[in-house]
């Protein structure tokens, strides 16, 4: 899971070790998952990470608009892509070679390096940061970075694309979202709430619990436990109306009680 957030300490109350029990199943979400995985390390080590809701946020992403990117009339950019495309494959290739000569006993953090395309990738969504396809490369740099710790180079890519994408509400909804997590993880919380206060007011956005969720964390994270209980409580209490995911509205509602469940042992 990525870590968007850089850890704040916690009170190492040795009451608290038993506060859940989060039992996995087959039949536990995603969202559910990420809350036990983030409250069994404060429990375990004295820390949390409230990154961790924040890191879905542009998984998926760039398929909102790659369609959009690859039919550009502009054919010159689409080349100028593929190119690209070509060699992160490469890179691709020669990862699988590499993996195959472990024979199944590949170390731990063995994984593809992609340095080459993702700066390639990272300059071409400087140039045409105004493009779609100049957004399908940032949203794939910044994925990669922010999956390496390197928040600071994401945040350079993601922050121009908000500037130029207020005509796509989900863009800047998964888009804010995430910049909210690497602000958090700069000790920035005001610049963190204050992208969460944008996403929760964008009338197209289909789950704002998500980001009031995370809005309570951060609270939480930054000594005001009282305002993230009224924000967990509110989030239990309401309902993502504008959502088309009953299932994702109702997997946040339960992340929420989990959340709620801890703070107030």
């Amino acid at each position: 899971m990525i870590r968007l957030l850089r850890n704040l300490a916690l009170d190492n109350d040795a009451s608290k070790s038993n506060i859940i029990n989060p039992k996995r199943s087959s039949e536990n979400t995603l969202f559910e998952e990420t809350s036990y995985k983030a409250i069994k390390i404060a429990q375990r080590s004295k820390w949390t990470l409230i990154g961790l809701i924040a890191s879905v946020a542009i998984v998926g992403l760039g398929f909102l608009i790659y369609n959009q990117a690859m039919t550009s009339k502009n054919q010159k950019l689409s080349k100028e892509y593929s190119l690209i495309e070509e060699v992160f494959n490469k890179e691709s290739l020669d990862y699988q070679k590499k993996l195959e000569l472990f024979k199944g006993n590949a170390p731990k953090d063995f994984s593809p390096d992609y340095t080459k395309s993702m700066e390639q990738f990272s300059q071409f969504s400087k140039k045409y940061d105004s493009e779609a396809i100049g957004w399908q490369a940032a949203i794939k740099a910044a994925s990669y970075y922010i999956s390496k710790g390197l928040n600071d180079k994401a945040k350079e890519i993601l922050e121009p694309i908000v500037v130029n994408t207020g005509k796509y509400p989900i863009l800047q909804v998964q888009i804010r979202t995430t910049l909210s997590g690497i602000y958090a993880s700069e000790k920035n919380e005001k610049k963190a709430l204050d992208e969460l206060k944008i996403v929760e007011e964008i009338p197209q956005n289909p789950l704002p619990n998500h980001a009031r969720l995370l809005r309570a964390q951060i609270l939480f994270l930054s000594g005001n436990k009282e305002e993230a209980l009224k924000v967990l409580n509110q989030i239990i209490s309401s309902s993502d109306s504008n959502s088309n995911s009953a299932s994702q509205a109702s997997d946040i509602q339960q992340q929420a009680k989990i959340w709620l469940n801890y703070l107030e042992s």
